[in-house]
Formats: C-alpha cells, sequence, structure tokens
C-alpha cells in the first residue's frame, strides 16, 4: 500500500472535488491568510481601535467560509473559531482553546482519526506556556507560540493522513 501512495501520490480529499466558484490553490492561500490574519488583527485591537477588531473578526470569518471544504462544515467551525480568537484575548490560560479551531480545521480538512490525537499538543503548550507567562505582558510571545504549536500539530496532522493508508474518502460535491 505504501509503494501505490508513492507512485499515485496524495491528494486533500477537499482538492478532489469541483469547486462551484475559484481555483482551489488560490482559495485555500487566501483562506488561510484571511484566517491567520484576521486572527492577528482581532488580537492587536483594542476598546481604543474596535474598528480593528471588526475588521478581524469579519476577515476571520470570511477566510474559513472560502476554505475549500464542505459548505456546511465551513460554517459550522466558523463561529467557534472566531469565539476562540476572542477568548483568547484573556493570555496564556486562554490559549487552551485553539485545540478547538484545530479541531475544526481537522475536521474540515477530512483528517483520519488515528490523526487527533495532535489536538492534546496545544492544551500541553497552553499549560506550559500558563506555568512561565503568567503575566498578560507577554501576549504576542505567547500567541506566536501558540500559533506555530497548532500550525506544527495541523501540518504533523497531514503526514498522519499521507502515511495512512487510502481510503476511498472522495467529497461529492464541495463549495
Amino acid at each position: 500500500m505504501a509503494e501505490r501512495r508513492v507512485t499515485e501520490g496524495w491528494r486533500e480529499p477537499a482538492s478532489a472535488a469541483p469547486l462551484r466558484w475559484g481555483g482551489y490553490r488560490g482559495r485555500y492561500l487566501a483562506a488561510l491568510v484571511l484566517v491567520l490574519g484576521g486572527g492577528v488583527l482581532v488580537q492587536t485591537g483594542s476598546v481604543y481601535l474596535p474598528q480593528v477588531m471588526l475588521i478581524g473578526m469579519g476577515a476571520h470569518l470570511f477566510g474559513w467560509w472560502i476554505l475549500p471544504g464542505r459548505g456546511w462544515r465551513r460554517a459550522i467551525v466558523s463561529l467557534p473559531s472566531l469565539t476562540t480568537v476572542m477568548l483568547i484575548l484573556n493570555g496564556a490560560a486562554a490559549m487552551v482553546f485553539l485545540v478547538i479551531p484545530l479541531a475544526g480545521w481537522l475536521w474540515l480538512r477530512h483528517r483520519p482519526f488515528l490523526a487527533y490525537p495532535v489536538l492534546v499538543l496545544p492544551a500541553i503548550s497552553a499549560y506550559l506556556l500558563t506555568l512561565h507567562f503568567a503575566q498578560y505582558g507577554s501576549g504576542a510571545l505567547v500567541l506566536v507560540i501558540s500559533g506555530a504549536v497548532v500550525i506544527g500539530s495541523a501540518w504533523l496532522a497531514r503526514f498522519i493522513a499521507v502515511a495512512m493508508p487510502l481510503q476511498s474518502d472522495s467529497p461529492a460535491s464541495i463549495d
């Protein structure tokens, strides 16, 4: 099976289905920029700059909505992810909530259940960050470290999906 995977190549499940508009790569990259950039904008906003937070919230939601994947999954994942982006304004202890958008990402990207143990990595990271950065003043550093852990966990889940035997899991219609 592993030889067959190497010769045929592995494809993202969402990339195999036809899209109603746009191309897969363009939508994927735009969605990543909007989701991550919107989250960063929310974190940089304040009561003195609510416009920045509102723009970030809109960009974050729109990013999830255009990400190639099943439409109903994108809608379900977007609001809990936005809620998490707002919750992590509370500092290192709140970084444990990053498990929610990561779980949504794994579900939306059709990762196998064997990849879901990566969800413990952001939780462990949040615990360690809480021990070392108890003060709110280290928010930028905590955000960068937590973001790197979440992105690394998503890549690890992709690696697990690629390493698994082929499945006949082809999405029917993706928006």
